[in-house]
């Protein structure tokens, strides 16, 4: 008797058992369909707000007052984007049936992700109230270099000694950089047709220019002709397309890029004259103020001034302690010619291919000694070296530290 009711005990713990068992399953079962159908209903929401939100910009469009700005990581990554509308005079009737259904779709979507804590995007109303304080937060980031060097080109007009060199910068970092060097205190920039960010200059432009500060007759802008656009055809669309990204009405500078085509033959073709006496017509035009080489020698230089009407103001060329130009520079101040040094700070570039020897320039025993002596960087005593050797220079940085310090060389001297 105690066997047969020790065996029908344990059947009936079993059959417990296996009840629990199932209904455990089935919890499960249930758990994972309802979390399926959260992810779904998830998946489904987050495509629906894209699919609003693509519709939103579109709709949104066309009352925007000037081009996003848009911050980014050292990588070029986008990390944030600002975006600017004009909505005076807007109101329910400036949209469709249509788009005010999709906004009332959006703002409630919107208001259920508030309420769960997610964090939505920032709207700041600029009014007539308030457009002072913004304008004096916009001011307050802005420096002004007292007694900034300059030199006359020989057409009258004035370029600033310190630009910025905008050549190597990865996609995303030439925008940031133009802006930090107006607000430090900048006032000439130098592009180039073949950097391919000229489009990311003229985004920055338009951004200084609307915080009211900087105006674009503040500003010296140097534009180069690539090789593929020396023919009499190619040279003004090539400079209007300059001209539509950088966002302005005329180049302070243009410079032929280099003194080649990429044509095969005995001599160059197009001819240095064809583009030069197109370039002539720009000035007369009123596109471009002053025009000039890069990269020329001065046998090149001597040919142009047999035929210029208007004569070259300015010579870009590689100029640093380790290659100094001593004759090229002499023979422009003869001529008249102003010239400009690009990778002030030396080249990794030009060292390759010249095979020189001995340490980068910017670790020179001697440069970093003298810095020490003076309590500066190597950086800033090259910019300053270059000053007192009587050229404007361009050193090139994305970092705002350096972008900076490299512009307080102004106030004192090399020995």
């Amino acid at each position: 008797a105690e066997f047969r009711k020790s065996i029908r005990f344990k059947k009936k713990m079993k059959k417990k058992e296996e009840e629990k068992d199932r209904r455990s399953k089935e919890d499960e079962s249930r758990g994972a369909r309802d979390q399926g159908r959260a992810s779904l209903t998830m998946a489904t929401n987050e495509r629906r707000m894209s699919e609003l939100c693509a519709d939103m910009n579109a709709c949104m469009e066309r009352f925007k007052s000037r081009e996003d700005h848009v911050s980014r990581d050292e990588n070029g990554v986008e990390k944030g984007r600002v975006r600017f509308f004009d909505l005076r005079g807007v109101d329910e009737n400036s949209f469709s049936g249509n788009e005010r259904q999709k906004i009332a779709e959006a703002m409630q979507m919107l208001r259920e992700r508030k309420s769960k804590g997610v964090a939505l995007p920032k709207i700041i109303k600029v009014t007539p109230q308030n457009m002072e304080k913004f304008l004096k937060q916009s001011q307050n980031r802005y420096s002004a270099i007292k007694d900034m060097p300059t030199a006359t080109l020989n057409n009258g007009k004035t370029i600033p000694l310190i630009g910025l060199g905008t050549w190597k910068s990865k996609p995303g970092q030439i925008k940031e950089a133009t802006i930090h060097a107006l607000r430090a205190g900048y006032r000439h920039i130098d592009c180039a047709e073949y950097y391919a960010n000229e489009h990311e200059i003229g985004q920055a432009l338009q951004i200084v220019f609307a915080e009211g500060v900087v105006k674009r007759e503040d500003i010296f802008l140097t534009s180069k002709l690539w090789n593929n656009h020396h023919s009499k055809d190619s040279v003004k669309p090539a400079v209007q397309k300059i001209l539509k990204d950088l966002k302005v009405q005329h180049l302070d500078l243009l410079l032929i890029h280099w003194p080649v085509t990429g044509n095969v033959g005995p001599s160059v073709q197009p001819t240095v004259k064809e583009t030069w006496q197109a370039m002539e017509e720009l000035v007369s035009e009123g596109l471009v103020h002053s025009i000039g080489v890069s990269n020329f020698s001065a046998k090149k230089v001597d040919d142009i001034l047999t035929y210029a009407k208007v004569a070259p103001s300015v010579l870009q060329v590689e100029v640093h302690p380790y290659w100094r130009q001593d004759s090229l520079l002499k023979y422009c101040k003869e001529k008249s010619i102003h010239m400009t040094a690009f990778s002030p700070l030396g080249s990794p570039d030009s060292s390759s291919m010249f095979q020189r020897s001995g340490p980068k320039l910017m670790d020179d025993p001697i440069l970093t000694a003298i810095a020490a002596k003076l309590n500066r960087s190597p950086a800033q005593c090259l910019i300053r070296w270059g000053i007192q050797h009587g050229t404007s220079i361009l050193p090139k940085s994305v970092n705002e530290g350096r972008i900076k310090s490299n512009l307080d060389v102004i106030d004192w001297e090399l020995p």
